[in-house]
């Protein structure tokens, strides 16, 4: 094995190498570069978001697993997992205000009450919601999501579907496999 190329290889992936031999990095890279594929199609919510928990508001940021939120179903649930990515200062976001004063802050394909929020225009009622305005937005640094234990989580009241377990099917399924 050429040893000036574990210098480009990851930690984890070295480590590996260095364990099994050399035959594991071929079936790791056919694993991993699907996700990749994945992540430029969803991009979450911006970390600064906030999440309703029992106590009040809460930065997505700060949430860990194993925190308690609200979840999609308006009770209390865990948080299983969270993802948290980097973001190009392209990425965009976008910012739908309803009629009550509810806003959420996601990604285009992020889900709020079922439907893709690419999707959602003024005067579509949203889980009982008046949509008023969507507008868009780029420049942040980091998103992340949370698995719950339920199908997600509230922002300003309203349900917002956790997209891990999509993201999850689309790199098995391939992304050109998603649904509306």
């Amino acid at each position: 094995m050429n040893h000036r190329l574990l210098i480009l290889l990851p930690a984890a992936l070295v480590l590996s190498v260095g364990l099994t031999g050399c035959n594991l990095i071929a079936p790791l890279l056919n694993a991993a570069l699907p996700l990749a594929g994945v992540k430029f199609a969803f991009s979450c919510m911006p970390e600064h978001v906030m999440v309703d928990t029992p106590t009040g508001p809460r930065r997505a940021g700060s949430v860990t697993a194993g925190d308690v939120v609200m979840g999609y179903g308006g009770q209390p649930v865990r948080v299983l997992q969270k993802h948290t990515y980097l973001e190009s200062s392209a990425t965009e976001f976008l910012t739908i205000r309803f009629s009550d004063g509810a806003e959420v802050e996601v990604c285009g394909m992020h889900r709020v009450a079922g439907v893709r929020a690419r999707n959602l225009k003024p005067g579509e009622i949203v889980a009982g919601r008046r949509v008023v305005s969507v507008s868009r937005h780029s420049g942040e640094k980091r998103s992340c999501d949370l698995l719950t234990e339920d199908k997600g989580y509230r922002i300003g009241g309203v349900p917002v579907n956790s997209m891990i377990e999509e993201m999850h099917r689309a790199a098995v399924k391939g992304v050109d496999g998603i649904r509306d």
